[in-house]
C-alpha cells in the first residue's frame, strides 16, 4: 500500500486525479470512453470496412460466461487480482469483446476491509501478447509514483512461464517438499496442506532455508518464455526503470501466469513496502471468462481519504490527444516508451498502437482519430535519434531531433 506519509501532502482525490492524468498520457482510458470509441470504430467498419483502422487479425472469440461473480470470488487472491478480474468483468459486461484493437483500461475502486476502506487504482492492458504490454504497464506505474512524489522505488519481477513451464515447477516443488518434509518447519507443513505456493513463500521469507536448494520457476522456463522475460527487462533498462529479478516471487497458483511483478518503496527502514503489484494473467482469464485473450494488469492501493464513492465518476479525465506516435521496427519500439514519457512530461497526450508493426494501419488509425500530427519513428530514425513529425492535414513532414521534439511541438502549438 502507498505509505500514508505521502497522503498527508494531498488527499485521495488529488492522488487519483494525478494517476488518471498520467495513465491517460500513456493511452489508458476509462471504460465509458473506450465503449464510445468502439461504437465509432464499428460504425466506420460498416460504412467502409476496407478503410477501417483495425488490425486484420481475426477477432477474439468469446462465449458469454456464466456465474462470473462466483468465479471472481473463487479466484480472489488479493486487492490486485480482484481489481484486474473486476475490470475484465466490466469489459465483458460492456460488450467490448471481441475487439480487434487492444484495450488499455484504467479503473478505480473503493475496497471495504474489516475496519477501514482503501482506494485502489488499476491499469489493465487487454489484447497485447507481446512484451511491450508489461513494459507499458510498468512504465505508466513508475511515472504515476514519480508524479505523486515517490522516487525511491524498485521493481521486483519474475516469470512463472506458460502452463507447461509452471506445471514443471509445481511438480518439482511438490517433490522438494516430499523429500524434505522432515526438515520443513511445522508451520510450513501446516500451510502445505492448503496451498503449496503459500508454503513456498513462507519457507523462503520466514524460515531462511537455503535458497540454492529451493526450486525456482525461472529455471523451468521454455525458450519462448525466457525470450519474453528478456524483452521485458530490456524495455525496463531502456526506460530507466529500476528492477531486480526476484527468483522467489511466484504470486498465487490461481492467478498470474508468465510475468509477475511488485513495485516496492526503498526506504531507510529497509522494510520495502509494496506500492503496486500485478502481472500477466492470460490463463486465469481463459478459465474464468472463456476468452482466449492476453491480459496484463497492475493495481495501486492507498488509504481512502477525502473521497466518496459517488465522486469517483466525476474524477474521470478525457483530454483529447493531439499527436499519434507511430513506431516501425524493433529498435523504434524499444525507444517508444521513452518518447511517450518525454511528451508526457511536457503535458502532450499521445495516441499509440505499440502492439502494431504496420505503417499503413497506424496511419489509418491516426487519420480516423483526427489527430493534427503524427510522430513517426522507423529504424533509421531510432538509430539517428530523430523522429518525423507529419502534419496530418497537409501531409507536410519535418525531421526533428528527439531531444528537440517537445519544444518543436510547442512551437507549432500542439
Amino acid at each position: 500500500m502507498i505509505p500514508t506519509k505521502i497522503l498527508t501532502k494531498s488527499n485521495s482525490a488529488d492522488l487519483l486525479k494525478k494517476a488518471m492524468g498520467i495513465a491517460s498520457c500513456y493511452g489508458f482510458d476509462n471504460i465509458d470512453k473506450v465503449s464510445i470509441q468502439k461504437k465509432h470504430f464499428n460504425n466506420l467498419n460498416k460504412e467502409n470496412e476496407a478503410n477501417a483502422p483495425m488490425s486484420k487479425k481475426s477477432p477474439i472469440r468469446t462465449e458469454k460466461p456464466k456465474n462470473i461473480k462466483q468465479n471472481i470470488k473463487n479466484y480472489s487472491v488479493d486487492i490486485a487480482s480482484d481489481q484486474i478480474l473486476s475490470t475484465l468483468k466490466t469489459i465483458v459486461d460492456n460488450g467490448l469483446l471481441p475487439y480487434k484493437h487492444p484495450l488499455l483500461i484504467q479503473q478505480s475502486n473503493i475496497n471495504k476491509k474489516q475496519d477501514h476502506k482503501t482506494l485502489s487504482f488499476g491499469l489493465v492492458a487487454v489484447g497485447i501478447k507481446k512484451s511491450i504490454a508489461e513494459a507499458l504497464i510498468l512504465k505508466t506505474a513508475t511515472a504515476i509514483l514519480e508524479d505523486i512524489g515517490i522516487n525511491d522505488i524498485q521493481i521486483s519481477i519474475n516469470s512463472m512461464g506458460d502452463k507447461d513451464s509452471s506445471s514443471k515447477f509445481v511438480s518439482e516443488l511438490n517433490s522438494y517438499f516430499r523429500k524434505n518434509i522432515n526438515s520443513v518447519p511445522s508451520q510450513v507443513r501446516h500451510t502445505l496442506k492448503k496451498d503449496v505456493f503459500k508454503a513456498y513463500n513462507q519457507l523462503h521469507k520466514e524460515c531462511c532455508s537455503n535458497e540454492e536448494d529451493i526450486p525456482q520457476p525461472i529455471k523451468f522456463l521454455s525458450d519462448n518464455n525466457r525470450k519474453h522475460l528478456s524483452e521485458v527487462l530490456e524495455y525496463m533498462e531502456i526506460g530507466n526503470m529500476p528492477y531486480e529479478i526476484d527468483n522467489f516471487l511466484i504470486g498465487s497458483n490461481t492467478c498470474y501466469s508468465q510475468t509477475l511483478f511488485e513495485i516496492h518503496n526503498v526506504n531507510e527502514d529497509n522494510d520495502m513496502p509494496i506500492l503496486a503489484k500485478g502481472g500477466r494473467c492470460d490463463e486465469l482469464v481463459k478459465k474464468m471468462f472463456n476468452i482466449d485473450v492476453p491480459t496484463v494488469g497492475i493495481v495501486f492501493e492507498f488509504e481512502k481519504k477525502g473521497i466518496k464513492e459517488k465522486e469517483l465518476n466525476t474524477l474521470k479525465r478525457a483530454r483529447k490527444p493531439k499527436v499519434y506516435f507511430i513506431q516501425l521496427g524493433s529498435e523504434a519500439k524499444r525507444q517508444s516508451l521513452s518518447i511517450i514519457d518525454t511528451l508526457r512530461k511536457s503535458n502532450i497526450y499521445t495516441h499509440h498502437s505499440l502492439d502494431n508493426d504496420k505503417l499503413s494501419e497506424q496511419l489509418s488509425f491516426a487519420q480516423y482519430l483526427k489527430v493534427p500530427y503524427a510522430i513517426i519513428m522507423g529504424h533509421r530514425e531510432a538509430l539517428d535519434g530523430t523522429v518525423i513529425v507529419r502534419d496530418m492535414n497537409t501531409q507536410f513532414q519535418h525531421t526533428v531531433l528527439v531531444d528537440d521534439l517537445s519544444q518543436y511541438l510547442k512551437d507549432i502549438h500542439v
